[in-house]
């Protein structure tokens, strides 16, 4: 007797594993070997895709989860971390050193960040709130070129027009990044409304658990 083998579609940063898991299994693994020294310097200097330290995210697991946040969220690529604040903080590092507007209500972790803990680093902060679209221009024009975002909030759920504020960050050349954690891409997907980064504590609804602290 024979029988048929089930095919199935490869979706976004899933692999086919050699023994046949259903997905993509968990590698804990720290390091990871090389038939040659050729071979390791071709992901290094990243003439090939690879897997190499997993601090550095060259992990396949890693590899593979960015793969399908990216695809879930329409997004160019992904970058996961090990906490949300983690990834907050290393947008705002990479993209609000010459100022950050924050609108709205946020998660306590953040607002200290910027009301707190970024201004005696050197990075201008302005906190305004949801209903405060009006101040956002002015404020630009002072010359911040990040304009940050969650929405909804969290704990508080409020709801922030995203496309219009968009609209007002990208006139005066500033980018917008919205926090997705609460609606997640099910419900919400910020870059189809004109946000340039999106940010999530994965701890939350897209790990569901209550078994990971991550952030992407």
């Amino acid at each position: 007797m024979t029988q048929g083998l089930a095919t199935r579609t490869i979706h976004a940063g899933e692999t086919t594993d050699v023994h046949g898991s259903p997905s993509m299994p968990v590698y804990n693994t720290t390091t990871f070997r090389f038939a040659s020294t050729a071979a390791l310097l071709d992901v290094v200097e990243g003439r090939k895709p690879g897997s190499l330290y997993t601090r550095y995210g060259l992990n396949p697991t890693i590899q593979s989860l960015e793969a399908q946040l990216a695809s879930i969220e329409e997004a160019e690529s992904a970058w996961v971390f090990c906490s949300g604040m983690a990834a907050e903080t290393s947008v705002f590092f990479a993209y609000g050193r010459k100022g950050i507007v924050c609108i709205g209500d946020a998660y306590g972790g953040t607002l200290e960040l910027l009301d707190a803990q970024l201004p005696q680093l050197g990075i201008e902060t302005h906190l305004i709130l949801g209903r405060e679209l009006d101040r956002l221009e002015p404020l630009l024009e002072s010359g911040p070129r990040l304009v940050f975002l969650e929405t909804p909030s969290n704990p508080a759920l409020e709801i922030i027009d995203i496309a219009a504020v968009a609209d007002i960050a990208h006139r005066h050349g500033a980018l917008l990044v919205v926090d997705n954690t609460f609606a997640s891409p099910v419900n919400q997907r910020p870059l189809e409304l004109g946000a340039d980064l999106v940010v999530h504590s994965a701890t939350k609804y897209l790990g569901g658990h209550s078994d990971i602290t991550a952030g992407c």
